[in-house]
């Protein structure tokens, strides 16, 4: 099936199309595909960002109260707070049930 596109028209002042096109000549580019591109890379983070993910654990697990992260020995102190943060992030989205 043959894809479909429609046309769009944005209008900006002369120096910031100059800017524009500066950037998008030195990716060899045209203005018109640097503004694709932003604009897809724009409603491709926001996808991501709706994204769910869904953990499934063993019904016995499931009422456990997780202990403290543990961490490797050769781990720097900065990777661990890290994964420390994103597991406290994990742990604090409310269950859709």
């Amino acid at each position: 099936m043959a894809r479909s596109y429609k046309a769009l028209t944005l209008r900006l002042d002369a120096g910031r199309f100059e800017r524009l096109a500066a950037l998008a000549a030195a990716e060899n580019r045209t203005p018109t595909n640097y503004v694709e591109t932003l604009v897809l890379r724009d409603l491709a983070a926001k996808d991501e960002a709706r994204r769910v993910i869904s953990v499934y654990a063993a019904p016995e697990a499931a009422e456990l109260t997780p202990g403290p992260l543990g961490r490797g020995a050769e781990e720097p102190e900065e990777r661990y707070e890290q994964r420390k943060a994103l597991v406290a992030e994990l742990l604090s989205i409310p269950d859709p049930e």
